[in-house]
């Protein structure tokens, strides 16, 4: 025959089990959801250190270097490129690496030279 005390018993500590996991699981999902929380703290704090300052890099380009030509006769002097400048004979040809350098030489600069 069946004790009704034990089977009693039997039912009351399945009950108490049944209670205590309900409450590990309450407790579970509170830490889930801190942990969550942190998680996505963390996940806010690495994305706005990752994303980095926008920085401007500048290109430098060598530019060519501006060559000025003059006449040994002449009173101007003019951009190599110049027409003018192309109609000078190679013999009576002076070459000037800078504008001040053409300048300090007495002469004046050409419409061609800015």
């Amino acid at each position: 025959m069946i004790d009704e005390r034990k089977v009693k018993q039997a039912f009351t500590l399945v009950k108490n089990d049944m209670i205590n996991l309900q409450r590990e699981l309450l407790e579970l999902n509170i830490r889930q959801q801190r942990i969550m929380e942190m998680l996505s703290k963390l996940n806010n704090k690495t994305i706005r250190t990752s994303i980095k300052p926008k920085v401007k890099i500048k290109t430098v380009t060598k530019r060519a270097k501006k060559v000025f030509v003059a006449s040994k006769t002449g009173k101007k002097f003019h951009d190599k490129h110049c027409p003018f400048a192309k109609n000078i004979k190679p013999k009576s040809k002076v070459i000037f690496k800078t504008k001040n350098t053409a300048l300090n030489h007495g002469l004046k600069p050409c419409t061609c030279v800015k």
